[in-house]
C-alpha cells in the first residue's frame, strides 16, 4: 500500500498559460526551472547525480558522512524537514546518525514531484520503527508557510546547492521565509556549490552519457502536457554554458530550426538559434554567500567543507 502524501498546493501549478506565453515572447526566452522536476525529470536527476562528472552529490555526501555526528549534536533536532528532498539518499546519513542518539525521529520529505516523494519513502521505510516519515507535496517557494509547525526542535534541510537555481533576490526572499518560520531552537543546513575551475563546473552539466541533455529536453514534454502545447524536443539542442561574470552555469535549449508554437490562439515564432533558458546554477564565494545570509536574517553557526573547498554545508540559525 503506498504511503500517504499530503498535498498542500492550492493549485497543481501556479504559473498561468498567459505568464508562460509572455516568458516565451521575451528576447531572452525562458521556462521556469521547476518544470524540470516532473516524475521523469526527478528520476533523470537521480541518474545525473551518479555520473562521473557531477561532483556535487558525491562531495556533499562525503561532507555529510564525515560531519553527521557534529551536525546532529549541534542541532539536537527531533524533526528533519527537507525542502526539495528528491530520493533522500544523502539525508539518510543524518537520519541514521540521529536515530543512534534519539528514541524517535520525524522526517518530513517535501517535494514537488510524487515520484521523488515515493523514492524518498522507499529509501527510508525499512530503517527503523522509531522513524516517522511524512510526505508532503508542494512548491517549496510558494508553499513553505503551509507546512505544519512543530514544538519540537527542527532541522531544515536545503541540500544539493539548489539555492544556486535562484537569482539573488529570490534566494534572499526564500531564505528570509525560512528564517522567519524557524524557532530559536531550529537550524537550517544549507548545501552550497563554490566557485572553482570552470572546466570542472562545465563538465558537471555536460555529461558524456547525455543524461543532462535528456533531463533538459524533458522540460518541453512537461509543459506540452501541462498546457497542451506542441514543442518538439528533438528540434532543440542542450546547451550548458558557464558565465564567468556571474559565476553561474546557464542551461538552455537552443532551437536547431525555425518553428511555431501554438498558444492562446496565436503562434509564437521561435527562430533557429534562439535559446530558451531553463536553469541557472550559481556558484558562490564565501564573501557572496555570507552577504546573502546577512540579508536573510540568518546567523552562521558552523560550516563544513571538503578538502578541495569545492562545496560547503552551512549550519545556520535565525537571528530573530
Amino acid at each position: 500500500m503506498p504511503h500517504p502524501i499530503k498535498e498542500i498546493s492550492e493549485t497543481e501549478n501556479s504559473l498561468s498559460l498567459k505568464e508562460l506565453n509572455l516568458m516565451l515572447k521575451k528576447k531572452q526566452k525562458s521556462i521556469p526551472t521547476k518544470f524540470l522536476y516532473d516524475d521523469l525529470g526527478s528520476k533523470l536527476f537521480e541518474d545525473i547525480s551518479n555520473t562521473q562528472e557531477y561532483y556535487l552529490t558525491r562531495t556533499e555526501k562525503k561532507i555529510l558522512n564525515k560531519n553527521a555526528p557534529s551536525i546532529m549534536n549541534i542541532s539536537r533536532a527531533k524533526e528533519l524537514l527537507e525542502l526539495g528532498s528528491g530520493s533522500s539518499k544523502k539525508t539518510k546519513i543524518l537520519i541514521l546518525q540521529a536515530l543512534k542518539e534519539k528514541n524517535n525521529l520525524t522526517y518530513v520529505s517535501f517535494d514537488i514531484s510524487t515520484k521523488a516523494l515515493n523514492m524518498s519513502y522507499d529509501e527510508l521505510k525499512n530503517i527503523s520503527p522509531k522513524l516517522d516519515i511524512k510526505l508532503v507535496k508542494g512548491d517549496f517557494i510558494n508553499d513553505l508557510e503551509k507546512v505544519e509547525n512543530t514544538i519540537n526542535s527542527r532541522l531544515y534541510l536545503f541540500l544539493g546547492s539548489t539555492l544556486g537555481n535562484f537569482n539573488n533576490e529570490t534566494a534572499i526572499k526564500f531564505l528570509t521565509n525560512i528564517s522567519k518560520k524557524m524557532k530559536k531552537i531550529d537550524f537550517l543546513l544549507l548545501g552550497i556549490d563554490k566557485v572553482k575551475n570552470k572546466e570542472i563546473i562545465k563538465a558537471a552539466y555536460n555529461d558524456k552519457d547525455g543524461i543532462t541533455e535528456k533531463f533538459n529536453k524533458n522540460i518541453l514534454n512537461v509543459i506540452n502536457n501541462e498546457y497542451n502545447l506542441n514543442f518538439q524536443p528533438n528540434n532543440f539542442q542542450h546547451i550548458a554554458e558557464y558565465n564567468e561574470d556571474k559565476n553561474q552555469i546557464e542551461m538552455y535549449l537552443k532551437a536547431n530550426s525555425d518553428q511555431k508554437i501554438s498558444m492562446l490562439n496565436e503562434e509564437i515564432e521561435i527562430n533557429s538559434g534562439d535559446k530558451i533558458l531553463t536553469e541557472i546554477s550559481r556558484k558562490f564565494s564565501d564573501l557572496g554567500i555570507n552577504e546573502i545570509f546577512k540579508k536573510s536574517g540568518l546567523l552562521l553557526e558552523k560550516s563544513f567543507n571538503d578538502e578541495k573547498n569545492y562545496y560547503s554545508l552551512y549550519l545556520l540559525k535565525s537571528n530573530k
